[in-house]
């Protein structure tokens, strides 16, 4: 990657480039974050460590200048469920445990040969106007009931049904919270066939509300001390 393509990926000045690189001075916090979340690795990696092209790219081997190859590691096929595949998946999964019947998503993530996304069928992850609508897409990786922590939210297959929901878990069941306050949980037991993969990405078909519900309250009250 040049020094201008760099320069002008992360919003700098390509002579401020060559002073990072000369070490006559050292970029801000957030220029960091931005360039550690680009390439997806760690702050601490990129602060301590020597971080090789091959981690930036996520090459198996050999390092390319060529654009297209770059963009082609970049970029990583996903199995992909939607309404019209759902039944078919649902039905196959557990005898073949395999994902070769799938159409694929094309998406900028890493690559992980666990990787299911899964378009959201129905509003139960939806609170406060906020959350999961339908036609959302999930993007999960495979997980065994003994990884998940309490809270995850996760895509489950249980006999015929695909559907996502937050994890929790009695010593008999596991407990499959809907974000919704109106739809019951699911109890499944824990002895039951069951499928996890741990939701690590959403594709979101609308622009997302960014004010959280503390910021809405206040600018409530500020509205009703101003009517008065």
């Amino acid at each position: 990657m040049s020094q201008q393509v760099f320069a002008d990926l992360f919003d700098l000045k390509r002579a401020t480039l060559g002073a990072y690189e000369e070490g006559r001075s050292e970029p801000k916090i957030d220029t960091i974050i931005k360039v550690a979340n680009y390439f997806s690795i760690s702050i601490d990696d990129m602060l301590t460590k020597e971080v090789t092209v091959n981690q930036l790219l996520s090459f198996d081997g050999g390092i390319t200048t060529d654009i297209h190859q770059v963009m082609k590691n970049a970029l990583v096929k996903v199995p992909f469920v939607a309404a019209l595949n759902l039944k078919r998946f649902t039905e196959n999964f557990p005898k073949t445990q395999s994902y070769a019947d799938l159409p694929t998503l094309t998406l900028p993530i890493k690559e992980n040969e666990n990787y299911l996304a899964f378009e959201t069928q129905d509003l139960t992850m939806v609170v406060n106007h906020e959350g999961l609508f339908l036609h959302d897409v999930v993007v999960g990786t495979r997980v065994l009931a003994s990884e998940i922590k309490k809270g995850e939210v996760l895509i489950v297959l249980h006999k015929s049904d695909l559907f996502v929901r937050r994890y929790q878990k009695n010593e008999t069941h596991h407990l499959l919270k809907a974000d919704h306050i109106h739809v019951p949980i699911i109890e499944i037991d824990i002895n039951d066939e069951v499928y996890f993969w741990k939701v690590t990405e959403v594709l979101l078909k609308r622009y997302p509300k960014f004010t959280s519900g503390i910021e809405d309250k206040i600018n409530q009250i500020m509205n009703k001390l101003n009517d008065q």
